[in-house]
């Protein structure tokens, strides 16, 4: 029998699947990161399409089935338009998403990283002097809460965790245009 649930959260990424369907990854507050599949999502009359924007945040309802999450309703909570109408913001924003798919586990409940992530979109969208050394310092929050590194480390003046998590994720990371 299915299980349901409803949480809020960030959508982190998606990724088409065949049909109309698409993967969902979503950062939620108590679920942390989930990864949804989308059915019809990209159907022309799919209401849940618009709210499923990378950078949204959103309530969400998904059930569960033969090991497997579905999204089912979904509605807007806030879309960070000022994110997206300035490309160096919304290169800051993927940039921090895609670390935070990277290095996030599933289905484990993350409330610190969580508020942080919800605190550093905001000042992402209000700020216009929201610069590439404050999306550091969040990182490194991240890093020290999950305990990849501590706090003496993460203050030393030669510390960059965007090289920190390339080493991590053995992977090239290019921010582009920031």
């Amino acid at each position: 029998m299915p299980r349901f649930y409803k949480d809020e959260g960030i959508v982190l990424k998606k990724k088409n699947l065949l049909n109309d369907d698409k993967l969902i990854t979503i950062f939620s507050k108590n679920h942390g990161k989930t990864v949804l599949f989308a059915k019809g999502i990209r159907k022309i009359i799919s209401r849940r399409l618009s709210h499923l924007e990378t950078g949204n945040l959103i309530k969400f309802s998904f059930y569960e089935k033969d090991n497997y999450l579905y999204l089912r309703e979904t509605e807007i909570i806030y879309g960070y338009s000022k994110i997206k109408r300035s490309d160096k913001k919304i290169n800051i924003l993927y940039l921090l998403f895609f670390i935070l798919n990277k290095i996030l586990p599933e289905n484990q409940k993350e409330p610190l990283i969580f508020d942080k992530t919800l605190e550093v979109l905001r000042d992402l969208n209000n700020k216009d002097d929201f610069n590439i050394r404050r999306a550091k310092l969040y990182l490194s929050e991240v890093l020290v809460a999950h305990g990849f590194i501590n706090k003496h480390k993460a203050n030393e003046l030669t510390f960059d965790p965007i090289l920190f998590v390339e080493e991590l994720i053995h992977q090239r990371i290019k921010p582009i245009g920031i």
